[in-house]
């Protein structure tokens, strides 16, 4: 069997499937390249489990997991694969899924307490939010702007966009919503378009933790402080109705 494990956002949001699942895997691993605890350490789960886990980065999930589900199949072991937040949230866990059914091993997904639960504390209606994007820094030859297009398709809809953050765990890098709402900035100006200044900007801090944090605020309230802990997302939001002012106006 494999498992696909959600494990939210701290070690307290583990659910009791998935801490079963665990305990009957032969061999655990988590992937730290898409995201992180908001609060506490990975190691608080694994001495709730009372085992050890192996950290996999990018290249050893996506270039590496097959192996290990071909091994685990051959041994008749079971192994599990944890994921921060919601495991299915990211595609490249999707194939997994797809590589395992093609070597004939059942598999089970167990769903984690992920940043999109926690939208609708910012007031805003989770009906209304369309495609989500992740905002990544410009690099040497790569400077995607593929972001912005889907905030700016989002807008014209009145759509909100929630925007998650880049995280390099190798470099031990977290996008803050002020670096963010800067990337979009410089990419808005060669665009000439109009959309961060006339758009409601909410920063969500270290979800899921003591200091969780929502803020509302404006492009340059953003662009000028950091509000809180992470990871870190931004909502631009689109066309608010009346009942989602008077909740974002209360609540953030």
């Amino acid at each position: 069997m494999f498992y696909l494990i959600g494990i939210g956002l701290n070690p307290k949001q583990i659910t009791r499937e998935a801490l079963d699942a665990i305990k009957d895997s032969g061999k655990v691993f988590f992937e730290s390249y898409t995201s992180t605890y908001s609060d506490g350490a990975i190691g608080a789960l694994e001495e709730l489990c009372g085992k050890k886990f192996v950290e996999l980065n990018r290249k050893g999930v996506e270039e590496g997991f097959g192996l290990f589900l071909k091994e685990a199949k051959e041994a008749g072991q079971d192994i599990a694969l944890l994921v921060f937040g919601n495991a299915l949230n990211a595609t490249t866990h999707v194939q997994l899924l797809i590589q395992a059914k093609a070597l004939g091993m059942k598999y089970a997904v167990i769903p984690g307490i992920s940043v999109f639960d926690y939208l609708p504390e910012t007031g805003l209606d989770a009906y209304k939010f369309g495609r989500v994007c992740t905002i990544v820094a410009p690099k040497k030859n790569f400077a995607p702007e593929d972001f912005y297009n889907v905030v700016e398709k989002n807008f014209a809809a009145g759509l909100h966009t929630l925007c998650l953050l880049e995280i390099d765990s190798e470099r031990e890098y977290q996008m803050s919503v002020s670096d963010a709402v800067k990337i979009l900035q410089k990419i808005e100006a060669r665009h000439k378009g109009e959309i961060l200044n006339s758009s409601m900007l909410i920063g969500l801090y270290a979800l899921g933790s003591k200091g969780q944090r929502i803020k509302k605020g404006n492009l340059k309230e953003f662009s000028l402080s950091s509000f809180g802990g992470f990871p870190q997302s931004l909502i631009v939001c689109g066309k608010l109705n009346e009942k989602e002012k008077e909740a974002v106006k209360k609540l953030c």
